[in-house]
């Protein structure tokens, strides 16, 4: 099975919605690496060491390494109590708002949670 954004139909919008702190959705393509995931630690190494490479600033790289630690210890701690399949198909019903935003046709810019409205 492929990462569900290089697959064609259905689900080539990806399965998961990323969306920044004003609720805008980011146009680029992205790739969400969950805590509970074994491989997410390597993968943020891998980013943090070619982050160093490119001369990114010297605390941001070390919060990426922190975080791989974390995220080490999360996939450790969960191992055989909590089921990771990042192959598992779809399994979930669809949300057509979220969908919707994965598609770039709505955002969430113009929210007013309980405590502004």
């Amino acid at each position: 099975m492929r990462i569900w954004q290089m697959t064609d139909g259905e689900f080539a919008d990806g399965k998961y919605l990323v969306v920044r702190r004003d609720g805008t959705i980011p146009w680029w393509p992205n790739f969400v690496m969950g805590g509970h995931d074994p491989a997410s630690g390597a993968g943020l190494r891998g980013y943090a060491d070619k982050a160093a490479e490119l001369g990114y600033e010297a605390e941001y790289v070390q919060s990426i390494r922190e975080l791989a630690d974390m995220y080490d210890l999360l996939a450790a701690k969960v191992k055989g109590t909590v089921k990771v399949d990042p192959e598992a198909p779809p399994h979930r019903k669809d949300n057509p708002a979220v969908v919707a935003m994965m598609r770039h046709e709505a955002d969430l810019s113009g929210y007013k949670g309980p405590a502004e409205e």
